[in-house]
């Protein structure tokens, strides 16, 4: 787990006397800053002293996992929608790709907060989704990591339509779906 740890953070950890807190940034149009901790704290885990709020609307995350090869990793992060804030900005904001930021921090003794938290998971805001009873109100952010679109192909097909969309004389295409298996590209 040494993962660039500072060696503050690694002597804080082998005393066995700390508090991991969670420090999460949405990268709303209007960034967002919270923990998990029971009152606020200022870090400068990205280069600029910035302070994360408890005030209650962060609830969690779920599925946090890591692997050791490239793969789609997601996780959800449930905010409290009581006071319709977050609910607001999803439904009036595209935050459909917006950063988020997750960082493991831990508390000392004092409940100071360790210098240098480190990044436990990044990534983009995939899918929200939003539950509203009449007891309680949330919302749901599924974040996928950067590489949710690595497997994704983009661009053009080779298809008629495709080449007509650019060229829409063109014929070079007409045939494309009867034989696409007798095409032979390059040598032979």
């Amino acid at each position: 787990m040494a993962r660039g740890l500072t060696s503050a953070v690694k002597t804080e950890l082998a005393t066995g006397n700390i508090e991991p807190v969670i420090l999460l940034e949405l990268g709303f149009g209007t960034p967002v800053y919270l923990t998990n901790a029971s009152f606020d704290i200022t870090s400068s885990v990205s280069g600029s002293s910035r302070t994360y709020q408890a005030n209650g609307h962060f609830r969690g995350i779920t599925g946090v996992s890591e692997t050791n090869a490239p793969s789609k990793n997601s996780l959800v992060v449930n905010l409290s929608g009581v006071d319709q804030t977050y609910i607001s900005i999803a439904l009036n904001e595209n935050i459909i790709n917006d950063n988020v930021f997750v960082y493991r921090g831990f508390l000392d003794a004092n409940l100071a907060l360790i210098a240098d938290p480190f990044l436990l998971f990044y990534g983009t805001i995939d899918e929200y989704k939003i539950t509203d009873t009449t007891k309680s109100a949330s919302i749901n952010l599924t974040v996928t990591s950067h590489w949710g679109n690595f497997s994704k192909q983009s661009g053009r097909t080779t298809s008629d339509t495709s080449q007509k969309r650019f060229f829409s004389s063109d014929k070079g295409m007409e045939f494309s779906a009867l034989t696409v298996s007798d095409i032979k590209w390059g040598r032979v």
